[in-house]
């Protein structure tokens, strides 16, 4: 597996990586900044565990329903996109942003390309870790792209 890019997109700027991202929950604390699977973030959450600054992960297939009532407790979502053909995490995103309000960090990773960054952006999603192959500064720059949009609502403005 491919060493992660250092950088990643966050508000529109390019920043350090933020975020650590786990397969599974580790055998200690979890520090914050880190997100683990949704599964493992739900089990934790109901046993207890301290969970501050701990966000969670979503696949497209995850049902985005139950996790509804724990939104508040969870600082940031993760997205995983395995193939950039693959849009059910738009659908999550615009949901928990537009329908149901959450305010923090929604992150995408995976086989993300440059091309979906404003897409990506316009659902809700507000930080990005691009493919170890793309150029993030030049990625950063495709927000710039377009002023004016016909599809559905106002668009917030970056970094809102």
């Amino acid at each position: 597996m491919a060493e992660p890019q250092p950088l990643m997109i966050l508000d529109g700027a390019v920043v350090p990586r933020r975020y650590t991202l786990l397969d599974a929950p580790p055998d200690g604390p979890l520090e914050a900044d880190t997100a683990i699977p949704c599964h493992d973030w739900q089990r934790l959450h109901a046993e207890g565990a301290d969970l501050d600054g701990v966000g969670l992960i979503l696949e497209g297939h995850c049902d985005l329903a139950e996790l509804r009532g724990y939104l508040d407790a969870v600082p940031f979502v993760v997205l995983h996109i395995p193939k950039f053909t693959d849009g059910r995490c738009y659908t999550h995103a615009r949901r928990m942003r537009h329908f149901w309000g959450y305010t923090g960090t929604i992150l995408v990773y995976g086989d993300v390309l440059r091309d979906q960054l404003v897409y990506l952006w316009r659902v809700g999603v507000n930080a990005f870790y691009l493919r170890q192959d793309q150029d993030v500064r030049a990625a950063v720059r495709s927000f710039a792209l377009f002023t004016e949009f016909y599809q559905y609502g106002p668009v917030r403005a970056l970094g809102a």
